[in-house]
């Protein structure tokens, strides 16, 4: 590569501008074209030389849009994006900005990804330093986890061929992870243990989580103004599913918002500790009380989103049919309420005991006394009418249309 008092020709930074520009001139006429990083340049000064002493330049082929890396194309995404969980999707920027941020977005290949997804999945915790001989290390990312990273590098790409700047999506034939799906809810001792060992006003929270059913994002960021304590109803603008949601209040949930004084102070239902002007940080929360009150009341696999399965567990054990839990929740899917339906009182229990081999059979009836079972006698035991009699093979009538 030809260069001047030390310095390398055609590749400079232009005052006012960002990132390093390649300069070419092309029968008579001044091109400019941009990169990231010095490296970048001169790799594509000395490919568009090339390209120009054979004769095969095209300009359009080395169009600036076209030479961008990943960690640019994540930039410029998540300042577009206008998703409810632009905090995680930062998150997962961050993590992809580190791994193949300086790639660039035609140079990301299938293998690479699942070299990634391979070291992800290896990667352990590191050792803490009060740890003990037998101690065991665990994973750092959890396969759900992993498949979030990669559902959201997959988003980015797919917006990157849909501008034309990737032919194709190298995430799309990439196989994710099984996900274990877990309904942990926390049974009555366990809400008594952990009363127990929270602070009154910490317990209101957590009380508030499972009368509600709310998201952790929805309730430590409700505003007052969502609140209507006289018709018992919790307005959420842009809930997880981008509908407008309208959740019922039960009279303990409202007696707990009559308890809160912070409408004084604030706008928000649960302010800050140091400014009244934001939200509660729930990550600082749950640190700081939750989770130290699951360990001391021995609560062992559970978390936050617990107590929204807390919530649709107690109703549907109560009786409350599927489709109205599935509203209260504000799932989309009523498949997704269906886990819960195994713990419905009397689920499966007329079906499996219909059709039973032995002499009683028993069913659930529901009066206004309550539910009871009555016995049922199998058909093989019935009495027949008179006049009928059942088919035998000697009987067969044929008939025929000529």
């Amino acid at each position: 590569m030809a260069r001047k008092d030390g310095k390398d020709r055609g590749i400079l930074q232009r005052k006012g501008r960002e990132g390093w520009w390649v300069r070419l001139y092309v029968n008579g006429r001044e091109r400019w074209f941009r990169c990231d990083t010095k490296s970048q340049a001169k790799a594509l000064y000395g490919r568009l030389k090339a390209d120009i002493r054979e004769g095969t330049f095209f300009p359009e082929k080395f169009a600036p849009r076209k030479d961008i890396t990943l960690r640019a194309w994540i930039v410029r995404c998540l300042d577009g994006s206008t998703n409810r969980g632009i905090e995680n999707e930062r998150r997962y920027g961050r993590r992809w900005s580190l791994l193949l941020g300086k790639r660039m977005l035609a140079d990301v290949s299938r293998e690479d990804m699942r070299q990634v997804q391979a070291k992800m999945r290896a990667k352990l915790r590191p050792r803490p330093k009060t740890a003990t001989k037998d101690f065991q290390p665990k994973r750092l990312w959890s396969d759900a986890t992993i498949n979030r990273h990669f559902a959201f590098l997959r988003h980015v790409l797919m917006l990157a061929v849909k501008d034309g700047k990737l032919v194709q999506n190298p995430v799309s034939g990439l196989k994710f992870f099984p996900e274990m799906k877990r309904t942990r809810f926390l049974a009555g001792d366990e809400l008594e243990r952990l009363r127990g060992v929270m602070q009154q006003k910490d317990w209101k929270l957590v009380a508030f989580a499972i009368e509600t059913g709310l998201r952790r994002g929805e309730q430590f960021r409700l505003r007052w103004d969502q609140v209507d304590l006289e018709n018992g109803v919790l307005t959420l603008p842009l809930p997880k599913g981008g509908k407008t949601r309208h959740v019922p209040l039960s009279e303990e949930a409202k007696a707990i918002l009559r308890s809160f004084d912070s409408f004084l102070r604030s706008a928000w239902v649960f302010p800050g500790l140091k400014d009244v002007t934001q939200p509660i940080d729930s990550r600082a929360f749950l640190r700081r009380s939750f989770e130290p009150s699951l360990r001391k009341a021995g609560i062992t696999g559970a978390c936050w989103h617990s107590l929204r399965h807390t919530a649709a567990s107690r109703r549907v054990m109560a009786g409350v049919d599927l489709v109205s839990v599935k509203e209260i929740l504000g799932h989309r899917d009523i498949q997704t309420t269906l886990r819960y339906s195994h713990l419905a009182p009397g689920h499966l229990r007329d079906a499996v005991n219909r059709g039973s081999l032995s002499g009683t059979v028993t069913k659930t009836v529901t009066n206004q006394e309550g539910e009871r079972e009555e016995a049922i006698q199998p058909v093989d035991f019935l009495v027949r009418p008179e006049g009928l009699e059942p088919p035998t093979p000697r009987s067969v009538v044929w008939c025929s249309i000529h």
